[in-house]
């Protein structure tokens, strides 16, 4: 073992990286799921008028929006089968875009619950 796998424990092989990489694609597809229906089911509440029409309305969108956004980010980067140079430092990239999109994202559900 050299003085690099030592200190953090990064996976340095796309074999010692595949049993992080499939629960995290299944944990995507719920919460992006989830996400896409409260969003359609939201839309579909305001019948005669649009759904956005609050300051507030516009902040549940935009941190949903950019949740959905930073997910299919992390989906293609999952997905991708192009062999990198260093796929750890590439998986912890993409487990901190997940991160980012899924704290977003419980955030704009938590100020949808709240207002």
């Amino acid at each position: 073992m050299d003085k690099s796998d030592a200190g953090g424990g990064t996976p340095r092989l796309d074999t010692e990286i595949a049993p992080y990489r499939q629960p995290m694609i299944t944990s995507l597809g719920i919460v992006l799921g989830f996400m896409l229906a409260f969003l359609a089911n939201w839309a579909a509440q305001a019948d005669d008028m649009p759904a956005v029409t609050t300051a507030s309305d516009w902040l549940i969108l935009v941190t949903l929006g950019t949740g959905i956004v930073l997910f299919t980010v992390v989906l293609y980067r999952l997905l991708d089968n192009v062999v990198h140079a260093n796929p750890g430092l590439r998986y912890r990239a993409t487990l901190r875009l997940y991160m980012t999109g899924l704290v977003i994202s419980i955030a704009g559900l938590i100020v949808a619950l709240v207002i």
